[in-house]
């Protein structure tokens, strides 16, 4: 029983590898061909490197396809010498068979996922680095708006700042314009050689405080004639200063600068970070990421979808013939892809959770698979 397991084994090794050696060669020459910036964008100075790090940036997706392709080649091929027929004629049961095979799948699927969380050489400041010197604009729930003209992100440092804060009913209360404004996850913002403008509010009119260390608050009451400008795009108070901190002011604006780059080019991390520290998570402009998030979680899951459905479909009387189950793969591929084009599009919308749009293809994909067999049988 254990050299049939090992030999079962080493066969789904082989064509996996096999698998995946054809297609990551066929896409290398076909991108090469299509535009050789993609596989060495370093030119040909750092080929090896550029190499590898493109095809770990595929290994993701085309992992679970050679584990549905191996398992539908070792069935087809053991069917067609004969030797699927007496191993059963011998009272093993398929599922003794597998053993060692769905053992490599779960370490398959792992790497998966592992694969698909980080970068092979890149460093995370990368994604800084593009974002050294971009303009940043923040909105807090129509209670703050804020305008940068570029901002560094090594050290959280904002040029050309301009803050507008509202009331309850959106009236203006104070402005800030300033030369630079600092992030401290500690203290807040900080302000740098600007100019403060203060509004009659429901508060009253804020003011700096001397030493320009926070604000206080003139009441209604004490400003006389100035009642009637409540409301007023005319500011009342209107007062440089050199140094401006300890506002009150918490707007993370980490979340942000992420925000500035496609879902795709964030590492799980990112987009974890990105997702816990959003203030509003059912914006829809963070739906795309929610879902790219889950989509990298389910990669380790959709190697196990894929070898579990390549080895129903081939322990089935579907079809003794690899060519068949080869063609029936791909047809099963391209009806994945357009069951994932379209729950994607349903969960960046916000139609479905994107959590449930990230699974529904595989789900879909498993039940197609069970059914198909079964019927089969």
């Amino acid at each position: 029983m254990r050299t049939i397991d090992l030999y079962v084994l080493k066969e789904w090794l082989v064509w996996f590898l096999a698998c995946l050696g054809f297609l990551l060669s066929t896409l290398c020459l076909f991108s090469i061909a299509d535009d050789p910036a993609t596989v060495f964008p370093r030119g040909y100075t750092s080929v090896g490197k550029d190499l590898l790090n493109w095809s770990w940036s595929y290994l993701p997706w085309l992992l679970p396809v050679c584990s549905l392709f191996a398992g539908l080649f070792l069935l087809g091929f053991l069917k067609k010498r004969g030797e699927w027929k007496a191993i059963l004629s011998n009272g093993i049961s398929s599922s003794m068979c597998f053993r060692s095979v769905i053992l490599l799948g779960l370490v398959v699927s792992y790497s998966c996922w592992w694969i698909s969380s980080r970068p092979l050489f890149e460093e995370e400041i990368t994604i800084s680095q593009k974002l050294k010197k971009s303009p940043l604009t923040i909105k807090v729930k129509g209670e703050r708006m804020w305008y940068f003209t570029s901002f560094d992100q090594n050290t959280m440092t904002g040029h050309g700042v301009q803050l507008f804060q509202y009331g309850k009913d959106g009236e203006d209360v104070f402005r800030i314009r300033a030369n630079q404004a600092s992030w401290d996850p500690i203290d807040g913002w900080s302000f740098t050689n600007g100019k403060f403008l203060g509004f009659l509010s429901g508060q009253g009119v804020p003011l700096p405080n001397e030493d320009g260390l926070g604000l206080h608050w003139e009441s209604p009451e004490q400003l006389g004639g100035w009642g009637s400008a409540f409301g007023s795009k005319s500011p009342l108070i209107n007062k440089r200063f050199t140094e401006l901190l300890g506002l009150g002011l918490i707007d993370d604006p980490t979340p942000h600068l992420l925000l500035q780059e496609r879902p795709k080019n964030l590492s799980y991390q990112q987009l974890d970070s990105l997702l816990a520290q959003f203030p509003d998570s059912e914006k829809p402009i963070i739906f795309p990421y929610r879902l790219k998030r889950a989509q990298l979680l389910w990669t380790g899951p959709a190697c196990m979808v894929a070898l579990l459905s390549g080895l129903v479909l081939g322990v089935s009387k579907f079809s003794t013939s690899p060519g068949k189950l080869g063609g029936l793969a791909l047809i099963g591929a391209l009806c994945f892809y357009v069951i994932r084009t379209f729950s994607d599009t349903l969960a960046e919308a916000g139609i479905i959770d994107p959590s449930i749009g990230a699974g529904l293809p595989y789900g879909i994909t498993l039940g197609v698979a069970c059914l198909l067999a079964r019927l089969r049988d």
